[in-house]
């Protein structure tokens, strides 16, 4: 019987704060940072290819190309695998990027191991954020980042006070925003339903508010 085909759900956040690079022996990094998900800021592990990561970089600007040639160094000499970079630790911040909007694919909960890290100073970061005593046991949520590209943000002209009630103001704005989430993940390659994921609007009553929405606050869209 053939396996049954895989299909991603995207989760797009908006905030992003790298505090640790891990570079090991293949394509691929490891990013350990904090986002916003479900209005709160949590701890992620995120996954990307160098050319993922590049672009990140180029989107967080001063600090970004400041990183990148700190990167280069450390990947023009030999270096041992994993090699952790603390950017917090060493650049005094984090490397945040914001203004973006940032696909993932939703995440798993996997069981962390860290018998690889014998070297207690290795493991002072953990205490950053804040893990339990008994490390074998402790669950993380893992990205794989998809895509990023420039975030569009609604700029409402003034609202029909015929159409709108006042109560509905707030939320009918929000849902305009939902909608215009969804037409710049179309613009930027997705398909119309993964597109509706990426927006949270895969239930058509919510992709037609939100449409009605941008409608009612804009005459031009």
């Amino acid at each position: 019987m053939d396996a049954q085909e895989y299909s991603p759900i995207y989760v797009q956040i908006n905030e992003l704060y790298i505090d640790t690079v891990v570079i090991d022996d293949t394509e691929f990094i490891t990013l350990w940072c904090f986002t916003v998900l479900d209005d709160e800021y949590k701890f992620i592990y995120m996954g990307c290819d160098f050319t993922q990561f590049n672009q990140m970089l180029i989107a967080a600007g001063d600090k970004g190309k400041e990183i990148a040639l700190h990167m280069a160094d450390v990947l023009n000499k030999p270096y041992d695998t994993p090699t952790i970079i603390p950017i917090k630790e060493q650049f005094d911040e984090y490397l945040e990027l914001t203004g973006h909007d940032i696909i993932v694919y939703e995440p798993m909960a996997v069981e962390d191991d860290f018998e690889d890290f014998e070297d207690e100073d290795e493991m002072d970061i953990e205490q950053f954020f804040n893990s339990r005593q008994n490390k074998t046991q402790q669950r993380y949520l893992i990205y794989q980042l998809d895509k990023l590209y420039p975030s569009k943000v609604f700029e409402p002209k003034k609202a029909s006070q015929e159409e709108l009630a006042e109560c509905f103001e707030d939320d009918s704005l929000e849902m305009a925003q939902l909608y215009y989430d969804y037409l710049n993940a179309i613009e930027n390659g997705y398909s119309d339903c993964e597109a509706r994921q990426v927006a949270g609007l895969e239930r058509d009553l919510f992709f037609r508010m939100a449409r009605k929405a941008s409608e009612l606050w804009r005459n031009d869209i």
